[in-house]
């Protein structure tokens, strides 16, 4: 089965991504387009690697950061992709927790709202 993810708005912050189907846990449910990749960080973009940052407008710059996430980020790999870390519920926002892939960057104060939120997050 295919997943569906849609773009809406989020109550983490401005839109986000949602599933239209349930995704099972261990699922690898999406992979990043490497077609655009830059070498250092602009607004709206993932990083995949030390210094380098892929823009995907359809799906993974609108996933929001959570404290408490449903999905990783997998970049140790030369097809990254998102992975499920537990089951997801239809019309659940994919999240993910951007402190384990951005080793450094700006504090941000978070908006996830989730019960163990740390309040911040690191942003590159």
């Amino acid at each position: 089965m295919e997943i569906e993810l849609k773009k809406r708005l989020s109550n983490i912050d401005s839109f986000g991504i949602f599933t239209k189907n349930a995704i099972a846990n261990d699922t690898e449910f999406y992979q990043i387009p490497l077609g655009i990749i830059y070498s250092e960080t602009k607004p709206r973009c993932a990083r995949i690697a030390d210094e380098k940052y892929v823009s995907d407008d359809k799906v993974l710059n609108w996933v929001n950061h959570s404290c408490n996430p449903n999905s990783r980020l997998d970049i140790d790999r030369d097809d990254p992709v998102l992975i499920a870390i537990r089951d997801i519920l239809p019309n659940e926002e994919i999240s993910v927790d951007y402190n384990q892939t951005e080793v450094q960057g700006v504090r941000v104060e978070c908006t996830c709202k989730s019960e163990n939120c740390k309040g911040y997050f690191n942003r590159s």
